[in-house]
């Protein structure tokens, strides 16, 4: 099933067929699944929470601020300036 929410994963259905959606909101419901590497796709809805909150908190469009800011840590550029910044210190 591709369908999830970003608001409040876990809630994106709930089918007899399909079953519930099993995504957690938070870690204190992390799942490690050896079946998921760890449960790193079913886990995924903790950081797509993450980015909701923040995005709904920074405001404006998603890509604009809060998208640079995941970007931008995601690609280590936020960890390389850092630490170049320390070198520096």
């Amino acid at each position: 099933m591709a369908l999830r929410s970003l608001k409040a994963p876990g809630t994106a259905y709930d089918d007899p067929v399909l079953g519930k959606d099993p995504q957690p909101a938070h870690m204190k419901d992390y799942v490690n699944d050896p079946e998921d590497d760890g449960g790193v796709h079913v886990n995924s809805g903790i950081p797509s929470r993450a980015f909701y909150l923040a995005a709904s908190a920074i405001g404006g469009f998603a890509w604009e601020k809060a998208g640079l800011i995941w970007y931008t840590a995601l690609t280590g550029t936020c960890a390389a300036t850092a630490i170049s910044r320390r070198r520096r210190g």
